[in-house]
Formats: structure tokens, sequence, C-alpha cells
């Protein structure tokens, strides 16, 4: 049995790199978006690193009728990042460093209807400790702050959130920013997910 699998969202070095690595595992193959009425895919890899806050790929892809799997595909393989787009009815989350065998235990794990993360997340205590200290030295509106940047809120949503003035959002703002030593918003996005930010926020207003 051939395991179709799709990539949605990346780059051509990325395709043609993917389609390599499942040539030679043998027993996948890269499947057309275009054909699955006809042939449905089996696992598609949704990259999410550098898309719009807008944007629709991933939900489309797990409301899709004829996809049967999901997984995210992609560079960036933060812990918080990991159980925010998992609990939303993705399979996986892999990161791109994984090898050709590595990929094809995580492809025929998910194709079983198991949910992998894969390269495993596993913090060092000291990496614990270190990521803490940085959260603590923010208030607990800065983190708010910084984590509704992280979810893609302009600075007028944002304060309609909070329910506080756009002067305060932006006297957060940039307190945060000096903690932090980010100068810019996609910096500050960095740092947010980087340390699970954004899935705090989420998780507040579900």
């Amino acid at each position: 049995m051939m395991i179709r699998v799709a990539l949605l969202g990346g780059d051509e070095l990325v395709r043609r790199g993917l389609d390599g690595m499942l040539r030679t595992l043998g027993g996948f193959e890269l499947a057309s978006v275009k054909d699955r009425e006809r042939l449905p895919i089996d696992i598609a890899l949704v990259e999410t690193f550098g898309t719009a806050p807008d944007d629709t790929t991933l939900a489309r892809a797990i409301a899709d009728p004829h996809i049967r799997r999901v997984a995210v595909f992609t560079w960036n393989h933060h812990p918080g990042l990991v159980h925010e787009v998992v609990r939303n009815g993705v399979c996986g989350y892999l990161g791109k460093s994984l090898t050709s065998a590595q990929l094809g235990r995580a492809l025929l794990a998910i194709h079983s209807g198991d949910q992998v993360v894969a390269p495993a997340l596993s913090a060092t205590p000291a990496a614990e400790v270190r990521v803490n200290g940085e959260l603590e030295q923010l208030t607990t509106r800065e983190r708010e702050t910084l984590a509704h940047i992280a979810t893609g809120r302009s600075n007028v949503e944002i304060a309609a959130s909070m329910q506080i003035s756009l002067n305060s959002v932006k006297s957060y703002i940039r307190s945060a920013y000096r903690k932090t030593g980010v100068q810019s918003r996609s910096q500050a996005v960095l740092w947010a997910v980087s340390h699970g930010l954004s899935a705090e926020v989420l998780e507040r207003v579900v």
C-alpha cells in the first residue's frame, strides 16, 4: 500500500527534498493536492512558519474531506506552538530537521492514527529555569500583550480584547520590548511563541 503525502505551503526546495526522501523510504509518494478528490491524501504536511496571521491553509486542510490526516512540517519547532496546534485537530508536529528514517517512522505512526511530535521536545531543568526567569521579569499585562501580538492582533484589536486604551497597549509593548531585548514586532512574535505565550492567551480566551 502506498501512503500518499502532500505538502501545503512549502517552497520548491522543500518540495523536492521531501519528494526525494519519500522515494528513498519507499511506500510513500508525493501527492498532488489538485487530484485529492479522485485520489484522497493520506497525510497533508502544512508549513506554518512565516505565514500570515490570517492564513487559513492549516484550518482548510483539517476541514477537507479528501485529506485524512494533517501534520505541521516546519523549522519553527517550539513547545508553545506544539500544544497550540495539536489540540486543534492536527495529528503531528514534525521538524524539518528529521532524517529520512525519522520522518518515515513519524508518517507511519500518523497514518496509523497516532499523534506524533518529532523530534520529541524535552526541556532540560536549566532551560526551564531560564525560560521561567525571562517570563517572570514581565508583568501579567506585558505577557498578555506579547501573547496577543504573537497571535497576529493589531494594537487596536489588543486594546479591545484587553479592554484597555490604545496608549496603554503601546506602553506595555514598549516596556515588554525593553525587558525582553526585542526591537521589532517580528522579533516579539518569535520571542512570545518560543516562550509559549501565544498558547497562554488562547487557553484563557477559548
